[in-house]
Formats: C-alpha cells, sequence, structure tokens
C-alpha cells in the first residue's frame, strides 16, 4: 500500500512482461475503481467505442427531428391552413417506420418541374402536383407522403437513406 501526497492510498500491481496493467485506485471516501492502462501509459476502456453508437444516434437524431417538424406544425399561428389531426398522425406513423419529415418550398419544387417540364403551378400548386414532381424527381419507393405545411411549403415523409447515403432534398 503505497500513500499519495495527498493522503490517498493505493495499491497497484504491474506485471514485468509488456501489455496491459492494472491499477486499483481508492478515492479519499473509500470507493476503489481500476482503470487499465496500456504499456504507452494511456486510458483504456472495456466499454463499445464511440462508432459503435453513431448509427444509433444518427437514428434517433433524425426521429427527433422529424418530431420537432410534425410540433411546429400543432404549435402557434401559420399563414396557410395547418395539417389536420389525422395527417400528422399518419406522419407521426411513417416516423415510426423509419422515415424521416423533410420540407421542401414551392419554390424548389417549382425548379424541379421545369427540369422535368412538369406542369406545375406556384403559385396554387396541389397536392398530387407536388407528389408527381418529387416521384420524378427521386422515385416512387423514395416518397411516402406528402402534405402542406402551415408556413405554405410541403412536408414530405422520406427514407432516412437513398443510395446507401443519408437523404437529403439539398442534394
Amino acid at each position: 500500500m503505497a500513500t499519495t501526497w495527498r493522503g490517498r492510498s493505493f495499491s497497484s500491481s504491474r506485471p514485468s512482461f509488456g501489455g496491459f496493467s492494472s491499477f486499483s485506485t481508492q478515492d479519499r471516501w473509500g470507493r476503489s475503481s481500476s482503470i487499465r492502462r496500456n504499456t504507452a501509459g494511456k486510458r483504456t476502456s472495456s466499454s463499445p467505442s464511440q462508432n459503435a453508437y453513431k448509427s444509433v444516434f444518427n437514428q434517433f437524431q433524425w426521429k427527433i427531428d422529424s418530431y420537432k417538424t410534425l410540433s411546429a406544425q400543432a404549435q402557434g399561428q401559420g399563414k396557410f391552413d395547418r395539417p389536420s389531426p389525422a395527417i400528422l398522425n399518419s406522419f407521426a406513423k411513417w416516423i415510426e417506420k423509419g422515415a424521416v419529415i423533410q420540407t421542401v418550398s414551392t419554390a424548389q419544387l417549382s425548379r424541379w418541374a421545369r427540369i422535368r417540364n412538369r406542369s406545375f403551378s406556384p403559385r396554387n400548386p396541389s397536392l398530387a402536383a407536388c407528389k408527381s414532381v418529387l416521384v420524378a424527381r427521386f422515385g416512387k419507393s423514395v416518397i411516402k407522403a406528402v402534405a402542406r405545411t402551415k408556413s405554405g411549403s410541403f412536408m414530405v415523409a422520406t427514407p432516412a437513406t437513398w443510395q446507401g447515403r443519408p437523404f437529403s432534398f439539398a442534394r
């Protein structure tokens, strides 16, 4: 048993060969903990690495952001009619199935419509016209549902990934 300069005691056992060594320390309240160090003196952990949680974290973050988008539609004043509770519930079911809720502006939709030579009225777009423009741009399997937001843009339920990468309308 050795005593540190602050009066705390600890015991250590070091192997005489290379590899990992283990230290058992006690703090000033008598609790002991074990710290593993490699031969270079750096701490190591037996818990999974941060990269193992990255995909799970991303999935939770997508769901949280999607629910925030839905929540924003149910709060405050809007320039246009807000989505009905039935529409918000159907979008919540898409989130539970793994979809991501994203918003797209009417200006962006009209740009995509011009590229595809589709008839699209940016002054008064219908949901069917918006969905047809999006399906022509991204495919039928990507666009799950479309609804108008209270600000006049459109919210779209899409899968989280597309062609092996996170999906975003910004591309």
